[in-house]
């Protein structure tokens, strides 16, 4: 009898292949189907089907419909344990009915549910067969002549396929996984160009749910080969396309599915890249959206990690441990392990060695069982940690070994990254010979270093750096002190240093003029713009991203011995080579001066570099102390004018003039004193002494460190001898004879990152002058108003404008000084049109911010712009501030080659961990010399009487006018510090003046654009 499915029209016209000789069974009842055309049934075996009644088959194949449907549900919920029980009955029908499409749909869905579990060895097992068998029916389906078989197999395979993809990512064959994608790619778009006459609905992806989970699959692909940044934004974009997928009811289900395998793969790239609120935001949308169920005791598993670092440990300890139990009761074995390994690493991080094992090694077995290779990688490094903590070291060494050789056997580029850093850490906490650990660790360093750009968002790229980058460099240069290998030290200051270029902005693609479109309008593509509707909100969607250094050059005489380093980083941890154009790190000298470079970076300690243009090839490197760097900056806080958090405007004013602050000697000369016996070390003072002696001034040229960026460096006094021992305040005085400051012996100055691109500068012209433009909205007294005060045509700087004015035009054009202040129409228009022209210099007083915290191209002046211009900052009510990002995106042709932004912190970009704010655009733009100031200034109206903010714009005009910009400001900077000594008080007190600074990069080697 042939029940259960039609007959085959034509009788086999071949022999029997040799694929089927050994198969019972391959999509029809062999032995009915062999009686069927009179063939001898023997070599197709027997099979139960073939005494099965019609009414009894057909039974069965609606109980198997019914038990899948079952276990797809199970599944779903990520309950393993009862979908495996009904996987298992369904194909136990499926044999009975010798329906190998049953069987393969049962065995693929399982493939599915083990790699959801954890269990990798069952699911490549699952997947392998399924592929198998999938070849060993096509081969009946050939011999029987029945080709529409193959639509009730193909989707089994697809499935099987997908595992399969997931197993060679979890395994960073990247090539792997992608040849298969492709193959199934192909493979849609074959059936597709079929139609549906030839496959059902469900294989044709109608709605287009199989390509978004090749695309999410893609994800994963891009975050093994290290591009975060690009599965990013694939992630972003698919759970774009998955909302309008789960308004289909047929799709629903498994759009929310997808929906969940996004947010968790995005959660991971958050939390990888440092942006641990967002990573929470995804797991708690995911533990809301499944609650009660398995997937949300497993996000509960990241949840606990963020609850520990809050400070609720015995909390995060019992939520893993009552996941644990849930996991392993719905049979997500993996899931078990995962929740081990997170309760051994907080106990590892609260010392709670031990135990810490216990856990560590309860999760091996479970992944040594699964087949599980990168989370045994994990718990290897976790074991060799665990092993240190105890002085074992040779037991650590051996994990830490395994570890490396099976990253280094995977290929997957972060976890080498990741397992090389334990095992340098352990050589070098057990002592091994530091040289062999250098080896380790510079590559590793300089890889760590640059991975950062890797990040889309900011905020990741800065924990990165903070989190991973920082660690490896201090260690390196920890190495490098005991090694006494100065000059490789410098160079990785210097490497570090050099961050600060933005791609993505050769050409213009933000307008200055005209109306924000509306929403719906889409983007011309003739001039290949950005839709300026999308620059309202979020700048990491612009195309803003921070470069690595490019090449860099020691000295004329030498390139930079950490390229070698650099090149096994390439060839380690793929990345990019350097390009064979190095940009010099050092600026001209000066005839007849000594220059002085100094770099800091902040690597948990802070570090120096110094070395002078006459002397380019030696070095001094010194470490200061984190705490040394703590202490100065709470000193400095604690004096300037910059509000604290919840502090007004006013308040910080009085702060900032107290008698302990900046409003007496006695506590601004100990301030001077405290920061210059923490922050210059001995031999940097001796050695500029001995460059001031024969009277020609030397020039001090700085690159502070984040930590740093609000040091008035002119202003610090210079030690004549070091204490022995750790002083009290009232003993730093023992070291010094008198009050010579750094000012008193040296010209100051800020030195940009290397990796700036620069443009050449406008052509001369007049001055362009944008004086305390008037902001919509605000009025000249709230958060926003005037910083000039009133001015009049008998004010000091309206007298200094009239000047100007008769000595030839200024722009914009006026008739008078006073027309140049409080204007209305200065904004981002004008000054695009002003700058189009020749011009000399730009001198901008006003407001400037930071519009949000998270890093420098939305630092922002407030111009006189109104809300419906073009921007990248979101609105102030009607305003909108000029960014970084606008200026660096904008059609404004160059800077001037002079520049100055008077305003609150406005050279606040070093204290950035991506320095690109205002300051450093306006260099990118052109710019060889901006004055700036580190922190926020007062205005005239905190000293009645007194006019500080007029003198001050008026000296920085007058110096930018002149011959030598840095020299003039500095003699002036002399000239008030004079006067402080002479006459303490607030009207003259150095918190007006002390700030002002100048970034000069006219002789900063040579212009080069990226």
């Amino acid at each position: 009898m042939l029940v259960g499915m039609p007959p085959p029209q034509n009788p086999p016209d071949r022999p029997l292949p040799p694929e089927l000789s050994a198969a019972t069974s391959h999509g029809y009842n062999c032995r009915c189907v062999a009686k069927h055309f009179g063939l001898d049934p023997a070599a197709y075996g027997e099979v139960p089907a073939c005494s099965l009644s019609e009414s009894k088959y057909r039974k069965l194949l609606v109980e198997a419909a019914k038990v899948q449907d079952q276990a797809k549900q199970l599944a779903a919920v990520r309950n393993v344990a009862a979908a495996h029980r009904k996987y298992a009955r369904m194909r136990e029908i499926a044999q009975r009915l010798d329906r190998t499409d049953l069987e393969l749909a049962a065995v693929s869905d399982l493939a599915t549910v083990c790699y959801s579990a954890g269990d990798l060895r069952n699911a490549r097992q699952c997947a392998e067969a399924v592929l198998h068998v999938f070849k060993v029916s096509t081969a009946a389906i050939v011999h029987f002549g029945q080709y529409a078989e193959v639509r009730m197999i193909e989707g089994s395979r697809e499935v099987a396929d997908r595992v399969l993809i997931s197993l060679a990512t979890e395994e960073g064959d990247v090539a792997k996984a992608r040849e298969l994608i492709a193959g199934q790619r192909s493979r849609a778009a074959f059936r597709k160009d079929a139609g549906p006459d030839q496959y059902p609905p469900e294989l044709l992806d109608v709605h287009g749910c199989d390509e978004m989970e090749l695309r999410i699959l893609d994800a994963r692909v891009q975050i093994a080969a290290g591009d975060l940044a690009g599965a990013r934004v694939a992630l972003e974009e698919s759970l774009a396309g998955l909302e309008a997928l789960a308004e289909i009811d047929e799709v629903r289900e498994r759009a929310v599915q997808q929906q969940a395998m996004a947010r968790a793969e995005r959660a991971r790239i958050r939390h990888a890249g440092g942006e641990d609120a967002d990573a929470r935001a995804d797991l708690l949308r995911l533990s809301a959206q499944h609650e009660g169920g398995p997937l949300a005791a497993k996000t509960g598993i990241g949840l606990a990690e963020a609850r520990a670092l809050a400070g609720d440990f015995p909390g995060a300890v019992a939520a893993i441990v009552a996941a644990r139990d849930e996991l392993a009761a719905a049979g997500l074995t993996g899931d078990v392990a995962e929740a081990s390994f997170a309760l051994g690493t907080l106990l590892l991080y609260t010392g709670d060695v031990a135990q810490a094992r216990e856990q560590f090694e309860h999760a091996k077995t479970i992944r040594t069982s699964n087949d599980d290779v990168p989370g045994l990688r994990l718990v290897d490094t976790a074991l060799a940690r665990c092993a240190a903590a105890e002085g074992d070291w040779a037991t650590a060494e051996d994990f830490a070994t395994r570890a490396r050789e099976s990253a280094r056997g995977s290929g997957d580029w972060s976890d080498l990254l990741h397992t090389d850093f334990v095992a340098a850490s352990i050589g070098f906490a057990r002592g091994n010979d530091p040289r062999a650990v250098l080896d380790l660790m510079l590559p590793l360093t300089l890889a760590a270093a640059e991975y950062r750009f890797e990040f889309v968002s900011p905020e990741a790229r800065t924990a990165w750096a903070r989190d991973i980058a920082a660690p490896t460099m201090g260690m390196a240069l920890a190495l490098l002190a005991q090694l006494q290998e100065p000059r490789l030290a410098a160079e990785l200051i210097e490497r570090t240093c050099a961050v600060g270029a933005y791609t993505g902005v050769e050409r213009p693609s933000l307008g200055l003029t005209g109306t924000l479109p509306s929403l719906e309008v889409i983007p011309s593509t003739e001039d290949d713009r950005l839709p300026l509707a999308a620059l309202g909100s979020v700048t990491s969607s612009l195309p803003l991203r921070l470069a690595p250094p490019p090449a860099l050059r020691w000295s004329p005489s030498s390139p930079m011995e950490l390229d070698r380093w650099h090149r096994l980083a390439t060839e380690w941890y793929r990345l990019p080579r350097l390009a064979a154009e190095a940009v010099e790190t050092w600026p001209a000298a000066r005839s007849g001066r000594e220059t002085f470079i100094l770099r800091f970076a902040d690597a948990g300690h802070t570090f120096l570099s110094w070395r002078t243009t006459g002397d380019l090839d030696t070095v001094h490197t010194h470490p200061i102390d984190f705490a040394l760097v703590g202490t100065a900056r709470q000193f400095l806080d604690d004096a300037s004018p910059t509000p604290h958090e919840g502090e007004s405007v006013a308040d910080a004013v009085r702060r900032s003039l107290g008698e302990d602050a900046f409003g007496g000697f006695a506590g601004e000369q100990r301030l001077a004193r405290v920061l210059a016996l923490n922050l210059l070390p001995a031999d940097l003072v001796a050695a500029l002494r001995r460059a001031a002696a024969d009277g020609n001034r030397p020039l001090l040229r700085i690159q502070p460190s984040p930590s740093l960026a609000g040091v008035p460096w002119g202003l610090l006094a210079l030690p004549d001898r070091r204490a022995d021992h750790v002083l009290e305040l009232d003993e730093i005085g023992t070291c010094f004879d008198g009050d010579e400051r750094v000012l008193d012996v040296a010209d100051v100055s800020l030195l940009a990152p290397a990796a700036i691109p620069r443009r050449p500068p406008g052509a001369d012209g007049p001055p362009v002058y944008l004086l305390d433009p008037r902001i919509p909205g605000q009025s000249a007294f709230g958060e926003l108003g005037s910083v000039l005060g009133k001015q009049d045509a008998t004010s000091p700087l309206i007298r200094h404008l009239d000047a100007r004015l008769a000595d030839g035009p200024v722009l914009p054009a006026v008739a008078r000084g006073l027309d140049l202040v409080r204007r209305t129409d200065t904004d981002r228009a004008l000054l695009a049109e002003l700058l189009s022209r020749p011009c000399s210099r730009l001198v901008f007083v006003g407001h400037v911010s930071r519009v949000r915290d998270e890093y420098g191209a939305q630092t922002a002046l407030h111009l006189s712009c109104s809300a419906d211009l073009p921007g990248t900052a979101q609105p102030i009510g009607p305003h909108r501030p000029f960014t970084a990002a606008d200026l660096a995106l904008s059609e404004v042709d160059a800077m001037p080659a002079r520049v100055a932004l008077i305003g609150c912190a406005s050279a606040g970009d070093f204290g950035l961990a991506e320095p690109f704010g205002v300051l450093l655009a306006a260099v990118a733009a052109g710019a060889g010399l901006v004055a700036a100031t580190v922190w926020a200034l007062p205005t005239s109206a905190a000293v009645p009487g007194s006019d500080p903010m007029s003198e001050l714009v008026i000296a920085v005009d007058t110096a930018l006018a002149g011959e030598d910009p840095v020299g003039e400001l500095c003699a002036w900077q002399r000239s008030r510090l004079a006067r402080w000594r002479e006459q303490p008080e607030p009207a003259t007190s150095p918190v007006f003046w002390a700030p002002l600074t100048c970034l000069d990069a006219t002789d900063d080697a040579k212009t080069w654009v990226r």
